[in-house]
């Protein structure tokens, strides 16, 4: 087992409940007792609403945040007592995409530094080898190789997510969390995108956790689909052709997919069953 998350727990205190007559902050939980598990090589999704926990779980997954309680293991090793190379071993092996390219590129730095940087951390390259592992990799993710001298406030959205999802890669990690990473883009953008992963994970066996509020993108991408309901993992759901939803959260999420085929419409109840009246 590549990943595997037993209980885990996260609660924060929240000091908008402080008040004259009630001295104590209350604790809430963002992440309530969540459990799962991910292969080798394995597509999965984790839907929910918003502010249903998603971003914080994926904070705690690669110790960004210190969890309230349960437990973390990443081929077998529990993560959250390690320190120092021992960590620093882990993070590149489990890799991060966050949401907003604005804030997790530096404008103030040119793409080939920022590509640069990780591997200036892992390995000692020099620079012919780290400029040609560079370019390999910017000409997989569909990248031209004249980016690499200009800065991130130049590029469109699409760019810069192939750019973190590039800088991540090149630390050849063997799982790789994508938080929100296509909600910015536009439809043709998504797509491309989404090829893209599903090429790195027949060509390398990248495992993938992919978080997102588009329940389309995530069928099309993911072998099995998690779903977060106030903190919680309510349902699993193979991505089978007719899945079965048993909680009312998951049935309220995929209920407002788009139909594309006019087979795939529900066939209307008669007026007579939405005014409660039998029929003449």
């Amino acid at each position: 087992m590549l990943l595997e998350v037993k209980n885990l727990t996260k609660m924060y205190r929240n000091d908008m409940s402080l008040s004259l007559f009630r001295p104590s902050a209350r604790r809430e939980k963002a992440v309530d007792g969540v459990t799962f598990h991910i292969r080798k090589g394995e597509l999965v999704g984790l839907v929910g609403e918003s502010g249903c926990g998603k971003s914080t779980l994926s904070r705690l997954l690669v110790k960004l945040e210190p969890p309230t309680g349960g437990d973390i293991l990443f081929e077998g090793q529990r993560i959250h007592p390690l320190r120092g190379a021992a960590l620093k071993d882990f993070r590149k092996s489990c890799q991060l995409i966050f949401q907003d390219t604005a804030s997790s590129l530096n404008p103030s730095l040119k793409i080939r530094t920022l590509l640069s940087e990780p591997l200036d951390n892992y390995y000692s390259l020099t620079r012919a080898e780290k400029n040609r592992k560079i370019s390999v990799l910017m000409d997989k993710v569909g990248l031209r190789t004249e980016l690499l001298n200009r800065y991130p406030r130049s590029l469109s959205g699409g760019e810069k997510q192939r750019i973190s999802i590039c800088r991540s890669l090149l630390l050849e990690p063997k799982l790789l969390i994508c938080d929100e990473i296509v909600s910015s883009l536009d439809v043709t953008s998504q797509a491309s995108l989404l090829r893209l992963l599903k090429q790195l994970n027949r060509e390398s066996g990248l495992a993938l956790l992919f978080i997102s509020h588009d329940l389309e993108a995530v069928r099309k991408l993911c072998d099995r689909i998690l779903v977060m309901d106030k903190g919680k993992i309510v349902e699993e759901v193979k991505n089978a052709e007719e899945p079965v939803y048993r909680h009312p959260c998951t049935a309220r999420l995929f209920s407002s997919l788009l139909v594309n085929h006019p087979k795939e419409r529900m066939t209307p109840s008669p007026a007579s069953d939405i005014i409660g009246m039998e029929p003449d």
